[in-house]
């Protein structure tokens, strides 16, 4: 199931989509007498393809997702550092965003640039709020080693100690994580870092579980121009922008299918 689910969510991001509709539609041109079905198919998938691979759609669709969560305040997390007799520092979950599979690459490459992201900004909190803990989720997928095995190693690289770090190398996919996050966190508060984009589907899943971390969202896109002429041009920025989005929109629809959300 895991991995047909995988294959399914990939052939219905947007390039592989259009690049089928295009392909049934010229199939229908030459090999059967419905030319007129295979030209509205050819037509929706040039025009789709084109839509998705300018920034200032895609851009805009993938800002629906990012702009539901905003990054911690100053002020906020000054009032998290300074915790009451009471309580504690939270514990900082951080989401793996996956792994680049090449062992030979520097440890700070083995891991994709999401995880990158998401790490760094765990460990900017780590540093902020003295006594918590990263908590590193992501099991086996593709790769031999739990995604959080790799995670802790770099962040081990830049100064975060082994005795801070706890692993959850259980999950291999979103709708994981908080079932076996839930009993590291118990019912103490903490922190959830993810991606911008990824923020909205993991909020609905842990709420799923009774679990409402403060969200710390990281890796908000942000175009190099302000929208103009230059933004309606098609190309490949665009389009994996909207690749993302796409991949957000289906996880959610599939774990509400699910009944995961």
């Amino acid at each position: 199931m895991f991995l047909m689910k995988k294959i399914v969510g990939q052939m219905l991001l947007p390039l592989p989509l259009c690049l089928e509709l295009i392909g049934i539609g010229l199939l229908l041109l030459w090999v059967t007498k419905k030319r007129w079905l295979g030209k509205v198919l050819v037509s929706v998938g040039f025009v789709l393809l084109t839509a998705l691979s300018t920034e200032a759609i895609s851009g805009r669709i993938l800002q629906t997702l990012e702009s539901q969560y905003v990054p911690l305040t100053s002020s906020q997390i000054q009032t998290l550092s300074v915790p009451s007799k009471s309580s504690k520092s939270p514990q900082i979950v951080v989401l793996a965003g996956g792994l680049t599979g090449d062992p030979t690459l520097p440890l700070h490459l083995q891991i994709l640039h999401a995880s990158r992201e998401r790490l760094l900004e765990g460990i900017r909190l780590y540093r902020l709020l003295p006594g918590s803990q990263l908590i590193l989720t992501g099991g086996i997928g593709f790769q031999p080693v739990p995604e959080a095995t790799v995670l802790s190693r770099v962040a081990q690289t830049y100064g975060v100690k082994k005795s801070d770090i706890v692993l959850e190398v259980q999950s291999r996919d979103t709708k994981d994580h908080p079932r076996f996050v839930s009993a590291l966190v118990k019912d103490e508060p903490f922190i959830l870092v993810t991606s911008a984009y990824h923020m909205p589907r993991a909020m609905k899943l842990f709420a799923k579980y009774n679990l409402f971390p403060l969200p710390s969202p990281i890796g908000h896109w942000k175009p190099e121009r302000t929208f103009s002429i230059w933004s309606w041009i098609p190309g490949s920025s665009g389009l994996r922008l909207a690749d993302m989005a796409m991949h957000e929109y289906l996880g959610m629809t599939w774990a509400w299918l699910q009944g995961q959300i």
